[in-house]
């Protein structure tokens, strides 16, 4: 005796589950390194001349933006520079952030308000990296971010909007 057929919509529904886990595995999504501070970046940091700073929200593409969020929090902290009560808050906009297998760039705009609402800094920033196969492609991913954070802390006319 033989068990009876599968009904349409379950075939259908297996059939659907097939596609769909098949379709997962020609892109595969790195996840990134936890945000770590950097040497480049903390020595960027104390020669800026700036004053502590609060890190406001960051919009864009998802989890990207919260990490270049989180990214320059850690930069900033770690070189003492962060003070959630300043009046001077960085916000910004992941505009995008194309990573490959062994190339990534990011762009990014950030902006810096006085508490009153004064706009002291706005501006457009991007860098780019690229990285060999044998590379681990979290940890090149993550520096890419440090990076546009080296070219924030490097920029006279952050380094002007903040000033000690």
């Amino acid at each position: 005796m033989r068990p009876p057929a599968p009904s349409r919509p379950l075939s259908v529904l297996l059939a659907a589950c097939c596609v769909a886990a098949l379709a997962g595995c020609g892109h595969r999504q790195v996840a990134l390194d936890s945000p770590q501070s950097s040497t480049d970046n903390f020595q960027k940091a104390k020669a800026a001349g700036i004053r502590p700073v609060a890190v406001g929200e960051f919009d864009g593409q998802d989890g990207e933006a919260q990490f270049l969020e989180d990214t320059l929090v850690v930069e900033l902290q770690g070189a003492g520079l962060l003070d959630p009560s300043a009046n001077a808050v960085i916000q910004g906009q992941l505009v995008e952030a194309r990573m490959g297998r062994h190339q990534g760039s990011v762009v990014a705009r950030f902006t810096v308000t006085q508490s009153d609402g004064r706009v002291l800094y706005d501006r457009e920033l991007r860098t780019s990296a690229t990285w060999g196969a044998g590379a681990n492609a979290a940890r090149e991913r993550a520096g890419v971010y440090r990076k546009l954070v080296g070219v924030l802390l490097g920029d006279p006319g952050f380094k002007n909007a903040v000033p000690r």
